[in-house]
């Protein structure tokens, strides 16, 4: 047998270890998909050139594969799905190609792909082969991660040493200290980076060395520093609050997936820079924008990047995409992490909005919300067009759901809310228990004028040839109301509705220790020119069209306070 051709075995439900013919040169598309189990590692043959699209997808029981040296592509999709793979030879010097997704669910951080000891190097840089985390020859010894990174400041840093035996430190830079500096098989291995003066532009790479003792196999672990004139963990005051009788609202902008180099570029702060300005670019926080601190800090990665489904990140707060869930984090070190901030204390944590802005150029964001008023925004630096761009993402999520605590108005059903609340997807419940902590004021389960949160506006003259009941939001096209047509919170424009500037304006006056006013509201109240269009009167009651493009992650609100797990960090 030479040929295997396409869907020749799928979907067979075959079980035990597949063993393929040694003549055997290609294996065609969907060759053995959908065959959960089967079991064992899969040799193979010398001989063939590429594995077909999809050939082994949702093999999930497969628990390993050795790729011949003449093997040359590794198609889409091909081992997606493998869950149970955890170990991956390849003879070949030359690494295959691999197309996107071959790999998809097999965990890349969780064992080690083995290839020629003359090819590390090239495997370690190859695309698709680079998101492993361990690559080595078949002599085991690896340290994970790989890489460890300073700013001017000492850095300490644990890597985790695996050898198949006694190792030691052949080499290292002499501004660095190993310890300890030998062992056997799996240690624990501290890296410490000495501290240098600040700003002062003398950058410096190196290598720690790790060497199985009595054979002449070794592992290298970089290590760099870039002067800068901030320190690891220093804070920084971008805004001073000038309003208000509690000393200032407080706002935390942190970035993950940052390492050294990114931070000692200049890149890091100007980014934190530019969120700040996108917030405050909208009303009402543009008039308002006098009653917040706004502080950053340098939070270093040793990886530059986001992790997703399938790979792994090595940065400050374990930022993740969930893969379909949005982004996901170490909450509660962030939330320690933000209590170093000058003014944030555990009283006024809960008032506290924090910013988490991912090194990534994905959508994907999403906030994270607790019944105290807690929130964690995760802004990525989308490079989506308008109006899901970096701008779109902050507004929508940190001033929209953070701060302002309300609920999304786009539609991505075409179906009534479930009004008895038994619905699988809960987004009745979900809504009433936004509802009972005082949030989601630009929603509504009902649609009578004189029934919505909203219906002082729509008598008002000063609103009314806008404001109104619009069917739809929250997901669903019916059972569920709006005030506008279009807002922030429906499809990210930079223009939140009259509610939802009246309902951040009310929270901000409560932060602050002020009273609102609902015609000192009207007074400074201000609608973004060119952006609230004023919608004919017969259309009022219309439903709204579906928002094209990505979809946005409805906030996640989680019962409680994350006090209990924050701990004051010490300010440097």
């Amino acid at each position: 047998m030479k040929t295997i051709s396409e869907r020749a075995f799928s979907s067979n439900d075959f079980s035990g270890e597949l063993k393929l013919p040694s003549d055997v040169e290609l294996i065609g598309n969907y060759a053995f998909s959908n065959n959960q189990r089967i079991t064992g590692i899969l040799n193979i043959p010398e001989g063939v050139l590429s594995v077909g699209m999809e050939a082994f997808d949702g093999c999930s029981m497969l628990e390993g594969v050795v790729f011949p040296e003449s093997m040359e592509m590794i198609r889409q999709r091909s081992f997606r799905g493998c869950f149970g793979i955890g170990s991956i030879v390849c003879r070949g010097t030359m690494p295959p190609h691999i197309e996107s997704d071959a790999f998809e669910g097999v965990a890349k951080d969780n064992f080690t792909v083995e290839v020629p000891v003359s090819a590390v190097a090239h495997y370690q840089t190859a695309q698709g082969w680079c998101d492993f985390k361990r690559i080595a020859a078949h002599h085991e010894l690896t340290c994970s991660p790989s890489v460890a990174c300073a700013l001017s400041t000492e850095h300490k840093q644990t890597v985790t040493v695996n050898a198949e035996g006694e190792w030691e430190v052949a080499d290292k830079p002499d501004w660095c200290e190993v310890s300890p500096m030998s062992g056997n098989k799996k240690t624990n291995v501290a890296i410490t980076i000495k501290a240098t003066a600040k700003s002062s532009g003398s950058d410096r790479n190196g290598k720690v060395v790790f060497r199985l003792k009595d054979k002449d196999y070794t592992h290298e672990c970089s290590v760099s520093q870039y002067g800068y004139q901030y320190g690891e963990d220093e804070w920084i005051t971008l805004q001073k609050a000038t309003r208000g009788n509690r000393g200032g609202i407080n706002i935390v902008l942190l970035g993950d997936g940052y390492d050294a180099k990114a931070i000692a570029s200049g890149d890091y702060l100007k980014v934190m820079k530019q969120e700040m300005e996108y917030f405050f670019g909208i009303e009402p926080y543009k008039t308002y924008r006098q009653y917040f601190n706004v502080y950053t800090a340098i939070p270093l990665s040793t990886e530059s990047g986001i992790g997703t489904v399938n790979t792994i990140r090595y940065n400050r707060f374990g930022t993740t995409f969930t893969g379909g869930g949005g982004l996901k984090a170490e909450y509660d070190e962030i939330f320690s992490y933000a209590l170093g901030a000058p003014t944030v204390t555990k009283s006024n944590l809960s008032e506290t909005l924090i910013i988490v802005v991912p090194n990534s150029t994905d959508y994907g964001g999403i906030t994270q919300m607790w019944a105290d008023g807690s929130a964690i925004s995760f802004c990525p630096l989308s490079t989506y067009g308008y109006p899901l761009d970096s701008r779109g993402v902050v507004q929508h999520e940190a001033g929209g759901h953070g701060f302002g605590k309300l609920g999304d108005e786009s539609i991505y059903h075409n179906a009534f809310i479930d009004a008895c609340g038994c619905s699988c997807c809960g987004h009745v419940d979900e809504l009433n228990t936004a509802k009972s902590y005082g949030w989601y004021d630009n929603l509504s389960l009902s649609g009578k004028t004189h029934g919505v949160g909203w219906s002082h506006l729509i008598y008002d003259n000063r609103y009314s040839d806008i404001v109104d009941v619009y069917e739809g939001g929250f997901m669903h096209s019916r059972g569920v109301f709006r005030s506008e047509q279009n807002s922030c919170m429906n499809n990210s424009i930079p223009y939140y509705n009259a509610i939802s500037r009246e309902s951040i304006v009310k929270r901000i006056k409560q932060y602050a220790g002020e009273t609102f006013s609902f015609e000192d509201f009207v007074k400074n109240d201000k609608r973004d020119a060119g952006v609230a269009q004023s919608p004919a009167r017969a259309l009022a009651r219309g439903r709204a069209s579906y928002t094209s493009g990505a979809s946005q992650h409805k906030p996640v609100i989680r019962k409680g306070s994350p006090l209990r797990m924050a701990k004051v960090r010490r300010h440097r």
